[in-house]
C-alpha cells in the first residue's frame, strides 16, 4: 500500500534526520572545546546560517515520526474500511443470492403446476413478494453499513489529514491514493432516492458519472451546487457541437448560408433551411443562457447574486437559479409560456428577478440568500397562439416539472434552515399556467407550497381541488383587464383560475394598457412584472414570502 510505504519512508527519514542531528550537535561540541576564547565569539558557531540548520535539523527529527505515525494511522484505517465494505458486500451478495434462489424455485412450482388452486397461488404471490421485499430491505441496510463505514473512514481521514498540516506535510497526495471505497452504486431516477445516493460519492466517482453521461448535472435530485459546476462544463461542448452544425450546413449549401434563396424552394432547401434556422436558434439560445448566469457562484462579487446553471440540454432546455435553492428558505420556479424558447431566456429571468426583489420587499426578515427564484424552460412550450391551443404541449412537459419541483425538495438542506424545508411556489405564466396544471394531474404530483397562475388561458381542470399540490397548499390567479389572454381563456385549455367557481384566490393587478378603444392588448399580457409597484408583482411577492394576504381583485372577468 502506497500510504503505508510512505509512512515508513517517513519514519526512516526521521530517525536519518534524528542521526545527523546528534552528529551535528557533536561536531559543534568538539569545535567548541576547541576554540581560543580569547579570540572572541565562535565565527562559525554565531553565524545565521549554523542556526537555521541546528534548528531545521531538531524540527524535523521531531516532525518526521510523527507524519509517519500519521501516514500509517491513514492507512490502516483505509485497510479496515476496506475490508469491513468488502464484507459488507459479500454478506449481502449471499443474502440476494439465497432470496434468488428461493424466488426461483417458488415462480418454477408456480410455472409447473397448473393445478394449483387460486388461493394457492395467491399464498405463492405473497411469498415471492415478500421476498422480494426482503431483498430490497437488505439492499437498503447493507447500502447504510457502507454508508456508516465510509462516514467513519472520512471522520478518521480529515482528522488524520488535519495531523498531517500541523505537523508540517501537504497532504494533498493522500486523496489521489486513497481511490474509492468501491464502485459506485447505481444513480436511481427518483429525485429523493437520487440525492441520497449522490451525496454518497466521493468526488471521483461524480466525475465518473460526469464523464459516463454529460447531462447528468440536469438530473432532479442533484444538489444545485453540482449542478451548476457540471452543467457549466457541459454548456461550452454543446455550444461547440452547436458550430460544428453551423459549419456542416453552411459547407453544404455556402449561397444559402449567405441568404441568396433559390427561385425554387425544392424539399432539399426547405429541410436544410429548417436545420440553418434551428441551428442558429440553438446558438442564440446558448448564448443567452451564458449571459445569464453569469461568473460561477464562488466568483461573484460581493453584494452580487450568485447563479446556478440548474439545467442545459441540447433540446432547447434550460433553467437558471438567483441565489442557491438548497439553501433558501424561500423557493420559486417560475415556468413562462408561449414562444418564450431560449432566445428569450433573459426576459424572463428579469421576471425572476423582479419576483426576488417583491419577496424581498415583502419580508424585511429575509436575508440575501434566503429566496431563489429558477427561471424553468424545461419543457417544449408552443411558439404560436395557434400551437397554444393544444393541451398536448403541457401533458409531454409534465413530467419534468413534477421532476424538477420534486429535486428541490430533495436537495434542499434543511439544516440550513434550521431545521424546516423551503417554502416552494410555482408561478406559470400565460400557458406556462397550463403546464403547471398539467404536472398537477393525471397521476403527477407537483411538490409545491403556492401555486400562482398569472394570465392563464386555463390550467386543464375546472377547480383548484383537483390539482395535486402538497397538504395545505394555495392556489392563486390574477389576470390584467385588458390582457388579450381574455379572449381565448376558457377555450381549449380549462376555464379562468381567477373565476369564482374555480376554487382559487384571485388577486389584484394593474389594468394594463389597452389598444384604440379600449380593446385588450398584447402589451397588457406581459405587464405584470413591469414595475416594482405593480400589485400583481407585490402580491406574487406576499405569496413567495409565505403571506397570504393578498389584494382583491377589483377587475372580474
Amino acid at each position: 500500500m502506497q500510504i503505508s510505504n510512505l509512512a515508513n519512508a517517513f519514519h526512516a527519514a526521521g530517525r536519518s534526520t534524528a542521526e545527523a542531528d546528534t552528529t551535528f550537535a557533536q561536531a559543534r561540541s568538539r569545535f567548541d572545546a576547541a576554540w581560543n576564547h580569547q579570540d572572541g565569539d565562535h565565527p562559525i558557531n554565531d553565524s545565521a546560517e549554523v542556526e537555521r540548520v541546528t534548528k531545521s535539523l531538531g524540527a524535523q527529527s521531531v516532525q518526521l515520526p510523527k507524519i509517519g505515525a500519521d501516514l500509517e494511522n491513514i492507512a490502516a484505517s483505509l485497510a479496515e474500511a476496506q475490508k469491513a465494505a468488502a464484507g459488507q458486500i459479500g454478506t449481502l451478495e449471499a443474502q440476494l443470492k439465497g432470496l434468488d434462489e428461493m424466488i426461483a424455485e417458488a415462480v418454477e412450482i408456480e410455472t409447473t403446476h397448473p393445478e394449483l388452486s387460486a388461493a394457492d397461488r395467491d399464498a405463492l404471490n405473497g411469498y415471492i413478494t415478500s421476498l422480494e421485499d426482503d431483498a430490497i430491505r437488505d439492499t437498503k441496510a447493507a447500502l447504510a453499513q457502507l454508508q456508516a463505514t465510509r462516514d467513519g473512514y472520512s471522520n478518521t481521514l480529515q482528522k488524520a489529514l488535519g495531523n498531517l498540516k500541523s505537523d508540517g506535510y501537504d497532504p494533498a497526495g493522500i486523496r489521489a491514493q486513497e481511490g474509492p471505497l468501491s464502485p459506485a452504486p447505481p444513480l436511481p431516477d427518483d429525485p429523493t432516492q437520487f440525492t441520497q445516493v449522490w451525496n454518497s460519492l466521493t468526488q471521483e466517482q461524480k466525475d465518473a458519472e460526469y464523464a459516463r453521461d454529460h447531462f447528468i448535472g440536469n438530473h432532479p435530485g442533484m444538489p444545485f451546487p453540482d449542478r451548476d459546476h457540471y452543467n457549466r462544463m457541459h454548456l461550452p461542448e454543446l455550444q461547440n457541437a452547436n458550430q460544428a452544425d453551423l459549419d456542416r450546413l453552411r459547407a453544404a449549401h455556402p449561397d444559402w448560408a449567405n441568404g441568396k434563396t433559390p427561385f425554387l424552394k425544392t424539399n432539399e432547401y426547405l429541410d436544410w433551411r429548417r436545420q440553418w434556422d434551428a441551428a442558429n436558434r440553438a446558438r442564440d439560445g446558448y448564448s443567452k443562457v451564458k449571459n445569464e448566469m453569469g461568473p460561477p457562484p464562488d466568483k461573484v462579487q460581493p453584494g452580487e447574486i450568485p447563479k446556478y446553471l440548474g439545467i442545459i440540454d441540447d433540446k432547447g432546455h434550460a433553467a437558471v437559479s438567483l441565489n442557491n435553492p438548497d439553501t433558501a428558505k424561500r423557493n420559486a420556479t417560475f415556468v413562462p409560456g408561449t414562444g418564450q424558447d431560449l432566445t428569450r431566456f433573459d426576459a424572463s429571468a428579469d421576471k425572476s428577478r423582479a419576483m426576488l426583489q417583491a419577496t424581498m420587499n415583502a419580508d424585511k426578515s429575509l436575508q440575501p440568500g434566503d429566496v431563489s427564484v429558477t427561471t424553468w424552460m424545461g419543457y417544449d412550450r408552443p411558439m404560436n397562439v395557434f400551437e397554444a391551443a393544444s393541451t398536448s404541449y403541457a401533458h409531454n412537459g409534465a413530467a419534468a416539472l413534477d421532476d424538477f419541483q420534486a429535486g428541490v425538495r430533495a436537495s434542499h438542506n434543511d439544516a440550513v434552515t434550521g431545521g424546516r424545508p423551503s417554502l416552494n411556489t410555482v408561478i406559470g405564466h400565460s400557458y406556462g399556467s397550463t403546464e403547471v396544471g398539467a404536472a398537477a394531474l393525471n397521476g403527477h404530483h407537483l411538490d409545491a407550497d403556492n401555486v400562482i397562475a398569472v394570465a392563464s388561458p386555463g390550467m386543464l381542470t375546472g377547480h383548484a381541488s383537483d390539482l395535486n399540490l402538497d397538504p395545505g397548499s394555495h392556489v392563486f390567479a390574477t389576470r390584467a383587464q385588458n390582457d388579450i389572454i381574455g379572449v381565448v381563456t376558457g377555450m381549449t385549455l380549462g376555464p379562468d383560475p381567477t373565476g369564482a367557481s374555480f376554487g382559487g384566490t384571485p388577486f389584484e393587478a394593474a389594468p394594463g394598457k389597452a389598444w384604440p378603444f379600449g380593446l385588450p392588448s398584447i402589451g397588457a399580457h406581459g405587464s405584470y412584472w413591469d414595475n416594482m409597484s405593480n400589485p400583481a408583482l407585490i402580491n406574487m411577492g406576499r405569496i413567495i414570502a409565505g403571506r397570504t394576504d393578498v389584494t382583491p381583485p377589483t377587475f372580474t372577468p
